[in-house]
């Protein structure tokens, strides 16, 4: 019987959307390289094991030596590096195949100079995004770093690093199509005029996309899980979210139809979606079932988070039925960032899954 906040997984759901995205990489003839920043767990990293993997990606150095711990030879950081941790990268560089981002010449000579183990990088390329990278059209700035990593002595250029987060903004499959194609296609440009592989992925685009042009690896992380935006996006159907939130009731308030739970801002993070009206919310209610979960509850959604609180608007059915001592169960809105917080997990069989928080690194 769960009785506290509780992250919950279903471990099938996790397989299937395994499953299906590794299909949609053999098929496309790409390599698949995925994310592991969304579960960041051995024992689920291990699921993956069963499926054609030329090596993960992670967000962290850290978390390339948890799952280095675990086996893994071949993984990429996709995050331009820290020049500050050169002396893990090169303990790590010794040890696997790392690959790192870089995003300017500059760096590229710092790293060269400190590094004591061959290391492989990705010109990390920004499909306007805005977030890092070099915008595709500044080939000067891409080709004085190309020119860099070749005059280097221990650096190798596997290729380039593309993530489209701004996938995010979409609200339908044929829109995320729309919007991602030209990306695509210009990512292929470069593929074909640098002749250098093209590592691309984000789970939107991954999970619709049918033409992947001159893309040769694909690293999505969120499709493991997905999540309620991800419905919202196009992404997936809510049949295919494989993490939930159990959280006890702890108050009701009859005139304004709210209840009370335990989960917050540190359980589900700040993210939201918006309603129709413009209202944010940040999570989805869905039916309780003992460990599992049914179809989401209309007009029942988590309506504001401080730090341990959350607030949930009921419609008069939910609301009824509700009493405190219940547990009510929520689709997190982003559940890379639940699953990082929570730092556990609970499979709907019982069984506890730890996580990357848990291991002292």
């Amino acid at each position: 019987m769960i009785t506290s906040l509780s992250l919950i997984l279903d471990k099938s759901k996790v397989y299937n959307n395994l499953k299906r995205m590794a299909l949609r990489a053999s098929q496309s003839g790409i390599q698949f390289r995925p994310h592991f920043k969304t579960h960041q767990s051995l024992e689920i990293g291990n699921w993956f094991r069963e499926f054609p993997i030329n090596g993960i990606t992670v967000s962290s150095l850290k978390m390339a030596k948890y799952f280095a711990s675990d086996g893994w030879k071949s993984i990429t950081v996709a995050i331009p590096f820290n020049v500050l941790e050169v002396e893990d990268i090169n303990n790590l560089a010794s040890e696997i195949d790392l690959r790192v981002l870089v995003v300017d010449p500059n760096s590229v000579v710092k790293l060269d100079q400190r590094l004591t183990s061959r290391i492989s990088v990705y010109i990390e390329i920004d499909p306007e995004y805005g977030r890092s990278g070099i915008l595709y059209e500044d080939t000067e700035q891409i080709e004085k770093v190309i020119s860099a990593v070749n005059a280097s002595e221990k650096l190798t250029l596997h290729g380039f690093y593309s993530h489209a987060g701004h996938s995010y903004k979409c609200r339908s499959s044929n829109e995320i199509a729309k919007f991602i194609q030209p990306i695509v296609d210009r990512l292929s440009q470069l593929r074909i005029k640098y002749d250098l592989p093209i590592c691309f992925g984000d789970t939107p685009s991954c999970s619709v996309l049918k033409d992947f042009g001159e893309i040769d690896e694909l690293s999505p992380g969120n499709f493991v899980f997905y999540d309620w935006i991800q419905t919202q996006i196009g992404s997936c159907n809510y049949e295919d979210i494989a993490v939930a939130v159990k959280c006890p009731v702890l108050a009701k308030y009859p005139s304004r139809n709210e209840l009370l739970i335990h989960g917050g801002a540190v359980h589900f993070s700040k993210d939201f979606d918006v309603l129709k009206n413009g209202e944010s919310y940040f999570g989805q209610v869905v039916e309780t079932n003992d460990r599992n979960w049914g179809d989401p509850v209309k007009g029942c959604y988590l309506k504001s988070i401080s730090q341990e609180h959350g607030v949930i608007k009921c419609s008069d059915e939910f609301f009824n039925k509700t009493e405190p001592g219940d547990i009510v169960t929520i689709f997190p809105i982003h559940s890379c960032l639940t699953a990082d917080l929570m730092g556990n997990y609970l499979t709907i069989e019982g069984e506890k899954i730890t996580h990357l928080s848990e291991k002292k690194i």
